[in-house]
This record gives C-alpha cells, sequence and structure tokens, in this order.
C-alpha cells in the first residue's frame, strides 16, 4: 500500500473515494431518516383523517352500543390483513372493532383525552402505530374512545422500497461522482505530466529551458529549476575555462622542460633526459586527456542531438583526406533519420578516433553502420587489419597506450572516446570482426522525435 501511494493519482483517487465513499453513506443515512420521518407522518396525517370519519359516522344503535351509520370509506379497513384497524370503547363495555381485528383488540392506551394523541403500540400482527381521542357521542352518557390504527409493516415496507432505490441511486451517483474525480483529477495532474516530458525533451536535447506557460502553482517550481539549470551551466562552464586555463599554463613549463630535457641529451645525459621527456610526454598526454573531458562536460546539462548520417559522412571525408595514401575504402549503412542524444562535437570527436583508429590498421575496407535497437543506437566501426586479442583490449582504454609506436598518435583517441561515450551513458566495446579484424561498437542513447 506504501509503494502504491507514491502515486500522486493513486493518492488523489483513494481520497476521493473515500469522500464519496462518507458522503454517500452519510446523505443516504439522513435521506432515509427524512424520508422515514416524512412518511410515518404522512401516515399520521392520513389516520387522523379516518379517525375524524370514524367519529362523524358513529352512532348508538337500537342496543345502546355505538355502531357506524355506514363503513368505512377505505376499504382497507373492511379487507383482512390489510393492517388498517378501528376500535371504538365504551368504558366498562367491550368494544366495538372493524373486521380487520377479528378477535383481537386494540390497546387503545392514546384514547384518553379530547385531543387526539398517537404513538407505538403492540397489535394483533406485530408493533402499530395509534391515534386515539376521547369523545362524546349523541345519546351516550359516557365519552367514546376512538382507536385508529395501522401496522408498523406496512410504513417498513415503504420505507424499505424507498432504500433500496435509494442505494441503487446513490451507487449510481457515486459511481458518477467517482469517474467525475477520475477525470477531474486527470485534468488537474495534465500539467504535471507535461512539466514531466519537458524534462524529458530537456534531457533528449529537444529544449534548453523549461517553458515557463504552466499553471500558478507550478511556475515557482519551474522557476527554480531553470535557475538551477543556470546555476549549472554556469558552473561547468567556469570549469571548463579553468581547465583549459590549467592545460594552457602547464603547456608553458612543460615546453620548458621539454627543451631543458633536449639540453640534457645533447650534452650526453641522455638517460636523464629521456626519462624526463617520458614523464613531460605523459603530463601533456594527461592535459590533453582531461582537457578533452571537460570540453564535453557541459553538455549533459541541458541536453543535445547529434545526427548519426551526416557527422559520419563529415568525419569519413576528412579520414578520406588524411589517410588519401593508403587507399581505403569506406562502406557507410547509416539510415539520414537516426539521431542520439549527444552534443554533435563530441560524437564528431567519438567517431573520428574510432573512425581513425580503424584507418590506421585497416588493410583495405573501413564498414560503418548504424542501427537503432529499442532505445539505443548502435555504431559499429568494422576494419579489416589484423585486431587485438582479447587479453589486451581492455588496456587499450587506458590513456596513453599505444600498442604500436610507429604509427601516428599520442594513445588518447579510445579513452576519450570510452570517457565521453560513458558521459552520456553510452559504451564503447571492442570484439574481433566476422573474417578478421576489429569491431568497435559504440552506443548511445536513441534521441526520440518531438
Amino acid at each position: 500500500m506504501n509503494a502504491d501511494l507514491k502515486s500522486l493519482r493513486l493518492r488523489f483517487l483513494f481520497a476521493a473515494l473515500l469522500w464519496v465513499s462518507a458522503a454517500t453513506v452519510i446523505a443516504g443515512g439522513f435521506i432515509s431518516s427524512l424520508y422515514r420521518w416524512h412518511t410515518t407522518e404522512q401516515y399520521r396525517t392520513d389516520l387522523t383523517g379516518h379517525l375524524k370519519e370514524l367519529a362523524i359516522l358513529t352512532a348508538i344503535g337500537a342496543d345502546g352500543r355505538p355502531m357506524l351509520q355506514r363503513p368505512m370509506s377505505d376499504p382497507r379497513f373492511r379487507e383482512s390483513g390489510s393492517g388498517f384497524y378501528w376500535q371504538i370503547e365504551e368504558p366498562g363495555k367491550p368494544p366495538v372493532t372493524s373486521a380487520t381485528l377479528g378477535n383481537a383488540v386494540l390497546q387503545g392506551r392514546f384514547a384518553v383525552r379530547p385531543e387526539p394523541q398517537s404513538g407505538w403500540n403492540r397489535g394483533p400482527s406485530g408493533d402499530v402505530l395509534e391515534l386515539g381521542v376521547t369523545r362524546t357521542a349523541r345519546g351516550v352518557p359516557t365519552p367514546l374512545r376512538y382507536t385508529i390504527a395501522i401496522d408498523r409493516r406496512l410504513i417498513e415496507t415503504a420505507i424499505d422500497k424507498f432504500n433500496r432505490d435509494l442505494a441503487l441511486s446513490l451507487a449510481v451517483f457515486a459511481m458518477l461522482m467517482i469517474i467525475g474525480a477520475t477525470v477531474q483529477i486527470s485534468y488537474g495532474l495534465r500539467p504535471v505530466r507535461v512539466i514531466g516530458d519537458n524534462i524529458d525533451l530537456l534531457r533528449r536535447g529537444k529544449l534548453a529551458r523549461l517553458p515557463t506557460d504552466v499553471p500558478s502553482e507550478f511556475a515557482p517550481l519551474v522557476a527554480r529549476m531553470n535557475a538551477l539549470l543556470d546555476v549549472q551551466s554556469a558552473i561547468v562552464q567556469r570549469a571548463r575555462v579553468s581547465a583549459g586555463n590549467l592545460a594552457h599554463g602547464l603547456r608553458t613549463p612543460l615546453a620548458l622542460i621539454g627543451s631543458e630535457a633536449d639540453l640534457l641529451g645533447a650534452r650526453e645525459q641522455g638517460a636523464s633526459a629521456d626519462f624526463i621527456q617520458a614523464q613531460c610526454d605523459r603530463m601533456q598526454r594527461q592535459i590533453d586527456f582531461h582537457m578533452a573531458r571537460a570540453s564535453a562536460a557541459g553538455t549533459r546539462v541541458t541536453g543535445c542531438v547529434a545526427n548519426v548520417a551526416a557527422l559520419v559522412s563529415q568525419v569519413v571525408d576528412v579520414m578520406q583526406r588524411l589517410h588519401v595514401d593508403r587507399n581505403l575504402v569506406f562502406r557507410i549503412d547509416v539510415a539520414s533519420d537516426v539521431e542520439v542524444n549527444c552534443d554533435p562535437s563530441d560524437l564528431a570527436e567519438m567517431l573520428s578516433n574510432l573512425i581513425d583508429n580503424a584507418c590506421k590498421w585497416g588493410i583495405r575496407t573501413v564498414a560503418i553502420a548504424a542501427s537503432a535497437i529499442n532505445d539505443c543506437v548502435m555504431i559499429t566501426i568494422v576494419d579489416d587489419g589484423p585486431g587485438i586479442s582479447p587479453e589486451l583490449r581492455a588496456s587499450v582504454f587506458e590513456v596513453g597506450m599505444r600498442l604500436d609506436e610507429t604509427k601516428a598518435g599520442r594513445g588518447l583517441g579510445l579513452a576519450i572516446s570510452r570517457d565521453l561515450a560513458t558521459l552520456y551513458g553510452g559504451t564503447v566495446e571492442l570484439a574481433e570482426a566476422e573474417g578478421g579484424g576489429l569491431l568497435a561498437t559504440l552506443k548511445l542513447e536513441l534521441s526520440e522525435g518531438d
């Protein structure tokens, strides 16, 4: 339950379900009670009319006993089992009753005053609602007690039927309320989904900042996020500038130390000169490597998109000029619409390093292909050279590592490519190509369209 309630939508739905259920139950109880009171009062009003009619129709018969001049207007007082009863009592004598009472009698405990009184009492088949009054009839020296009653089951039956209809109606109403609450919640949370989509677009490089056209409740959040993006961008930019200044500041002393190493070599101190020069080269490679990292560090702040086909074409054009003496054949199989979440300059850097490495070792052909698989783009560079043995494939990613000192370069290309790929959540892997040679695979995140 705790995991489910982490969802804002489920929290709202759960709260809506609770208040709709509670409101429905409370409203149902109130309406049912109100209907019970109204129905009881309606029957009490009807009994009052019947009581007046009973008193008017009462006369004294030849035997001196009370009798009705004609039957009651409501036929239910004559139907057995109808639940409607009347009774006339003369003190000290057996009561005169309706046919519906049979041999039973009403207690008539409310027929003791000249004003009508009512209440619940025991009847022939359960509780009854009684209404009674004591009045004097013509020709009778003592007042007569008139009692009208109705079975409680008739009232309860009407109330039960109403409650069933009420429950069905309230259930439908509650369902409509829940549906309405669901629609309302979905509509209310739409800005949250829009902000989430915009953040995803921001991550994929489709946006540089979050749009500020949001409801006022979310405006402070968007403003703070944009301010955070600005701060991050400024921090990264300062870091890049500082790294560049540091690198440039170190290059001059390194050049001077290298010159001194050359002078030591001229003075027949070759061992020391070689050692110093090797350390200078090592420091220079580290500077170049970290400069490359710093140049890419800012691109993950807002995200960028790069077209793979366009950059492959540009890099291949450069490599054809750079390795024109090798007469290499380039085979390219890249769809024009494949894009990745990466800064174009950084993708160009990675492609340049990997393709340049393939050109250095390839004999006749270099094949470049790219394909989208699920949410990733796999860029493969295959050469027909000697390849790299499995035990050396991991070491070639080390800064300054060179398998052949006769080849041009400083051993930074593969290390920089892998580090840049890691910054973008991607990978660079090396494997043996079919038929020999080296297969380099660059995996980056696919950029989805708007």
